[in-house]
C-alpha cells in the first residue's frame, strides 16, 4: 500500500492555560511535519490572550480569539473551519496528551486505510496513574457510545482524534462543551468512515492542576450519545466532498428504489391501493411507472385483466419486476419515460386502463405525462392517477425521492383537465400515512423510509382501512387518488353512447 505524509493542521481550543501553553506550541511546533497550529482562545482571563500574542508573527500558527466563552466544543469548529492542511488533529492547550504521539496517530492515514484517528489511554502505552472513578467513568461512556455506534472503541473521551481535514469540515456540530466527543464519535459512525485506534501515552493533571471537566459534564455525555446516535436530523454539508476523500466511500443505494423495496412487503397496503381503485381497472391495463412491481402483482391478482404492460424509466427496476412476475404469461414490460411521447409498442392496442401511482410528483412537466397517457386511453378508458398529497408536509424524504411537488386537490384536478381529461372520482386516502410522513420527515427530520417503519405500518392497515373513511374528509391524507376519463367532443361522446347502447 502507497505511503503519503500529509499535511497537518492542529487545533488548540484554549482557555485559562497560560501555565501550559507555551510549552505546548513548542512541542507541537517541534513535530516533523508540515504544519499549521490553531489556537482559539475560548475568551481567557488569567493572561493566556497576552501570551498568544508573542506567536503573532509566526507563520505557522493562527491565532483566534473568541469575544465570549463558548466553550470547548465552539473552540473546535471554529478551528476546523479555518484549517487548511490534509489532516487536522485536534490538541489540548494543557500537557496532558504528547504531541510525540502524532507519528503513531497519521500512520493509518499517510498509509491509506484511515479516514479518522482515535488515540486511546486505555490501550498499552504509557500513562500517568490518576483517577480511578474517572477512569471508570470514561470506560463506561465509551461503552455506551459503542452500544450506539456499533464502534468497538476503547477510549472515546480522548482528546486526540484525527480526521482529513474535508470530513471534519462538512460535519455539522451543536455541542459547545465536552460533548463535542460523543457527537463527533457518533456522526463518524453514521458516516461509515474508516476508523483506526492506536494506543498514546497520557499524563492526567489533577484538579488541583488545573483540569476543568467534572462529574456534571459525564452526565451531559450520557445525554449526548443518546441524542446524537439516535438523532436522524441531517448533519452533512457536503456529502461529495466527504466521500471523495474516504477510503471506502460507502455506496448509497437508488433512495427510489431503496423506498420501492421498502413497500415490496407491505402486502396489506398495496392491497388497499388496489381495492380503492378496482372499480376502474378493465381487461387490458398499463402501468406507469412500475418500478418492482409492487401495484403489477395485486393487478394481476384480478381475473378479469387479460393484459398488462408494465412500463419503468429504469431498465433494473423492470428486470427486478420480471424475475419477480415474470412467470405471469399476461404480462409485458416496456423502457419508457412518460414525459416522452409513447414508443410504438404501446400504441398499437389501447387500454381499458393506465395506472399512474407516485410518478406525476417526480416529473416536472407532468401535464405532458398526463396528455401522452391520455394518447393511450380507450375513448371510454380510466386514468388511475396516485400522487402524494398536502404540500405543507413536504420534507426532506420528498427531496431525497426526487419530488417536485405534493398536490392540492385543486392541482390534481387541474393537470388532469388541461390535458384532456375528465376527472370523475377524487379521493383523499390514508390520513395516518399523512400523520407519519409528517412525524418523520418534519418533526424527526429523517430523509428516508425505514423497512421497520413500512412492515409496521402494513400490520396496522387492516385497522387503518376501517378507520380511514371516518377522518379523511376533515384533514385529507398522504396521498390523493383520481380516477379520470378521456374528454369528448360532444359529437364523440354521441357516437360512444350510440355504440355501447347498440
Amino acid at each position: 500500500m502507497s505511503s503519503k505524509r500529509v499535511s497537518i493542521s492542529v487545533v488548540i481550543p484554549a482557555f485559562n492555560e497560560r501555565k501550559t501553553i507555551r510549552e505546548i506550541v513548542r512541542r507541537v511546533k517541534a513535530t516533523p511535519r508540515e504544519k499549521e497550529i490553531i489556537i482559539v482562545d475560548d475568551c481567557s482571563t488569567d493572561g493566556t490572550r497576552q501570551i498568544l500574542r508573542e506567536f503573532q508573527n509566526d507563520p505557522e500558527i493562527k491565532v483566534i480569539l473568541q469575544e465570549q466563552n463558548g466553550g470547548k466544543g465552539k473552540a473546535l469548529s471554529l478551528g476546523f473551519q479555518a484549517a487548511t492542511k490534509d489532516v487536522v488533529i485536534v490538541q489540548d492547550a494543557d500537557l496532558e496528551y504528547d504531541p510525540d504521539d502524532y507519528e503513531a496517530l497519521l500512520r493509518p492515514i499517510d498509509l491509506g486505510r484511515a479516514d479518522v484517528v482515535f488515540g486511546s489511554r486505555f490501550l498499552h502505552g504509557e500513562r500517568r496513574v490518576l483517577y480511578f472513578k474517572h477512569s471508570l467513568g470514561n470506560r463506561l461512556l465509551t461503552l455506551l457510545s459503542n452500544l450506539f455506534t456499533d464502534l468497538n472503541l476503547t477510549d472515546m473521551e480522548t482528546c486526540y482524534k484525527v480526521f482529513k481535514r474535508e470530513i471534519i469540515q462538512n460535519i455539522e456540530l451543536q455541542s459547545q462543551r465536552f460533548g463535542f466527543e460523543p457527537e463527533i464519535t457518533a456522526k463518524v459512525a453514521k458516516l461509515k468512515c474508516s476508523v483506526y485506534e492506536v494506543p498514546i501515552r497520557y499524563y492526567g493533571r489533577s484538579y488541583a492542576e488545573g483540569k476543568k471537566i467534572s462529574w456534571r459534564d459525564g452526565v451531559a455525555a450520557l445525554w449526548h450519545i443518546v441524542r446524537f446516535s439516535l438523532s436522524e436530523a441531517p448533519f452533512v454539508k457536503d456529502r461529495a466532498a466527504i466521500l471523495k476523500v474516504m477510503v471506502l466511500p460507502p455506496i448509497d443505494g437508488d433512495v427510489g428504489v431503496n423506498t420501492l423495496e421498502a413497500f415490496e412487503g407491505a402486502k396489506k397496503y398495496n392491497a388497499w391501493i388496489c381495492e380503492r381503485i378496482d372499480f376502474a381497472i378493465g381487461g387490458r391495463v398499463l402501468e406507469v411507472g412500475s418500478g418492482i412491481g409492487n401495484i403489477v402483482s395485486e393487478v394481476l391478482a384480478k381475473d378479469r385483466v387479460h393484459s398488462m404492460v408494465a412500463t419503468d424509466l429504469s431498465e433494473s427496476s423492470l428486470a427486478t419486476l420480471a424475475d419477480r412476475l415474470g412467470d405471469d404469461s399476461r404480462l409485458s414490460c416496456q423502457v419508457w419515460n412518460a414525459e416522452d411521447p409513447p414508443p410504438q409498442a404501446l400504441t398499437s392496442e389501447k387500454f381499458d386502463t393506465i395506472i399512474c401511482s407516485n410518478v406525476l410528483e417526480h416529473i416536472k412537466e407532468h401535464g405532458r405525462a398526463v396528455s401522452h397517457m391520455r394518447e393511450l386511453l380507450k375513448p371510454d378508458g380510466k386514468l388511475v392517477v396516485l400522487v402524494p398529497a398536502n404540500p405543507t408536509i413536504f420534507n426532506g424524504i420528498d427531496e431525497d425521492l426526487g419530488h417536485f411537488r405534493r398536490y392540492t386537490r385543486a392541482e390534481l384536478s387541474r393537470v388532469l383537465s388541461e390535458n384532456g381529461m375528465q376527472v370523475v372520482e377524487l379521493m383523499d386516502h390514508n390520513l395516518v400515512g399523512a400523520l407519519g410522513w409528517w412525524w418523520s420527515g418534519c418533526v424527526r427530520r429523517r430523509r428516508t423510509i425505514r423497512v421497520r417503519d413500512t412492515r409496521t405500518f402494513d400490520r396496522l392497515v387492516p385497522f387503518l382501512k376501517s378507520i380511514d373513511p371516518l377522518l379523511i374528509k376533515p384533514f385529507g391524507g398522504v396521498s390523493l387518488i383520481a380516477v379520470a376519463t378521456p374528454q369528448q367532443s360532444e359529437a364523440a361522446a354521441v357516437a360512444l353512447g350510440a355504440s355501447q347502447n347498440g
